[in-house]
């Protein structure tokens, strides 16, 4: 689980320690005449209450700031230079009223008077820079609340839109297994009862899932297994599958029911094409960083309708589509062609570790024959 980021500095925080540091700065850049300060103690507080006059001045800056944001730039920019003259030089007056009070000599108003516009200008620069710094701080801090925002909305729109691309799943593979039950009932009554056997384990292993988005690998090929079983149920001989699997993968993460609507999509295209048995290929390979699933059937794509509900809803091929693009954008891929009488429907995603550790009796080639031959 990611860990939320550290809480922002508050602004006293960084009040307190930005006119901190701007004393330090001052002491450290008046060393070198420190005779002329008076001595060290002098130096000391006579910084430490300059820059005391600045948090001061800085805070009320703020208050007549603070009725600025949200708003235009213009607005802020031109606060900020006003505000900034005028405490600069309210500034400039406590630190020459200061001065007087302060050093034990005769404070020396006529000399001192020619250099107080040039304190007053050195202030206002200075308040000028922490506005800067204030509004600067303010807008990033407001940028990334809206992003934030904006990331959990598209966060929860996404998980939303998950959650209800896998609960079509259920209704989908219902609709179909249903419609194959129903075809049964009159036909042949012990196979509809053993399809109805089928599809109560079916159901009740994918409800073992719960709303899990991922799951390892073998659990979606045990759930494609048992989807075969209830077609073949349905077909017997005319159907034959295999699944094959290369060694090490089956603890790979997948997209919970991704493969299913891919083989109940080569199923009924190849019962549809006309062509028995209808053969049916399952495999699983890794290439680099991508895992592979191909399925091939033997029919064609999309063969003309010979009834009513021959093609099912068309949600199976659509769902996993737009599950692939929400979860990986770009880096996932759905492909189909059509060669030499076999359809080939091809998936390649990123390949991620599921978080269960690796069997030990993985094999090479996890080959079962599931239905016919």
């Amino acid at each position: 689980m990611s860990q939320r980021p550290a809480p922002a500095p508050s602004f006293w925080t960084l009040q307190f320690g930005g006119w901190g540091l701007y004393a330090g700065l001052l002491i450290i850049t008046f060393l070198p005449i420190l005779s002329a300060e008076g001595g060290a103690l002098n130096l000391v507080v006579v910084k430490a209450v300059r820059a005391l006059f600045g948090l001061v001045l800085s805070s009320v800056l703020r208050l007549g700031y603070r009725r600025l944001f949200p708003g235009t730039f213009k607005r802020q920019a031109l606060a900020s230079m006003v505000g900034s003259a005028l405490l600069g030089t309210v500034w400039m007056a406590l630190g020459e009223a200061w001065a007087a009070w302060f050093y034990p000599q005769p404070y020396d108003w006529p000399g001192n008077s020619v250099r107080l516009p040039r304190f007053a200008y050195d202030y206002a620069i200075t308040l000028l820079g922490w506005s800067a710094l204030y509004f600067g701080i303010k807008h990033a801090r407001a940028w990334q609340t809206e992003r934030e925002r904006a990331l959990r909305a598209d966060a929860l729109a996404q998980e939303a839109r998950l959650t209800s691309l896998r609960h079509q799943m259920h209704p989908h593979f219902l609709f179909n297994a249903l419609t194959s039950v129903r075809a049964l009932i009159g036909e042949d009554p012990s196979r509809a009862r053993r399809m109805v056997t089928e599809m109560a384990d079916f159901l009740r292993f994918s409800l073992q899932k719960g709303d899990a988005p991922n799951v390892p690998l073998e659990e979606e090929l045990a759930m494609v297994r048992s989807y075969l079983n209830i077609e073949s149920v349905r077909f017997e001989e005319k159907l034959d599958a295999t699944i094959s699997v290369a060694k090490g993968l089956e603890q790979l993460t997948v997209p919970a029911f991704l493969i299913q609507p891919l083989v109940d999509n080569a199923v009924k295209h190849g019962m549809a094409s006309g062509v028995l048995p209808v053969r049916v290929r399952l495999r699983v390979t890794r290439e680099g960083s991508l895992l592979r699933i191909q399925v091939d059937n033997t029919g064609q794509w999309a063969p003309p309708s010979r009834g009513p509900g021959a093609h099912g809803t068309g949600t199976g091929l659509r769902n996993v589509r737009e599950r692939l693009a929400q979860l990986f954008a770009d880096r996932a891929t759905l492909e189909h062609s059509e060669t030499d009488g076999w359809v080939h429907v091809v998936v390649e995603l990123p390949a991620r570790e599921w978080t269960a550790p690796i069997t030990e009796d993985a094999h090479d080639v996890a080959a079962a024959r599931v239905a016919g031959g």
